[in-house]
């Protein structure tokens, strides 16, 4: 994961998190010459693994205050081509273009605090949303424990033992988003919902679920 962080003097509402997510993967495509590899854009990446483009947010600890810091680029393993074209269109700092207000990231890892890598990397059997999961199918409410527990097998990770949804966050700093504020708007907006997961055995992050975890939605930390 290559993280960049916000500058300090600048408050970045969580309520941000999807429009920060969109507006990372529009500069680096802007920025990785062509032909854009297909993990990069998403595009004909078919069922392969991509790059994830991360809202990093100040989450998951009892001070958390909830805003986003700065982001993260969630690279495949084993994709060092992909890291060396990412390192090199953004550099160590780039200009992120919100709505609003043009702000420039800047290359940082600062220990024991959501812009390091290992924040997001823990080992836990119990982990919770920061961004909320959006579904991949209309399940209805009284379903939505079953396709959170098809969304963890989907992507390699065991059956919970406990899955609890809610509509706000289920842990300290998570976002509170609305439709208009996810990451990719749809004609007809999938159900979405923050989650906290119990797993029989302690599971290796990152943890991402859900229809737009390449944006940064489904997000979680390690409880």
């Amino acid at each position: 994961m290559l993280t960049y962080s916000f500058p300090q003097h600048i408050r970045v509402r969580g309520r941000m998190a999807g429009a920060v997510a969109g507006c990372l993967r529009k500069t680096v495509m802007s920025r990785v010459p062509d032909p854009i590899p297909p993990e990069i854009s998403g595009h004909g990446a078919d069922n392969r693994p991509h790059v994830a483009y991360l809202p990093l947010l100040d989450a998951g600890h009892p001070d958390a205050g909830g805003d986003v810091l700065g982001v993260g680029l969630l690279v495949p393993d084993g994709r060092t081509d992909l890291v060396a074209a990412i390192d090199a269109a953004l550099a160590e700092s780039f200009e992120l273009r919100l709505p609003d207000a043009h702000l420039r990231l800047r290359r940082r890892i600062t220990a024991g605090t959501p812009l390091e890598p290992e924040w997001w990397f823990g080992r836990a059997r119990r982990w919770a949303t920061v961004t909320p999961m959006v579904l991949d199918r209309f399940s209805g409410r009284d379903h939505e424990e079953v396709e959170v527990s098809r969304a963890c097998q989907r992507v390699g990770l065991p059956e919970p033992t406990v899955v609890t949804t809610g509509h706000d966050p289920l842990v300290r700093g998570g976002a509170f988003l609305r439709p208009g504020d996810l990451a990719r708007r749809e004609k007809v907006p999938r159900p979405f919902t923050h989650v906290l997961l119990e797993f029989p055995t302690p599971v290796s992050g990152p943890v991402l679920l859900g229809a737009q975890r390449y944006l940064g939605m489904g997000l979680c930390v390690p409880r």
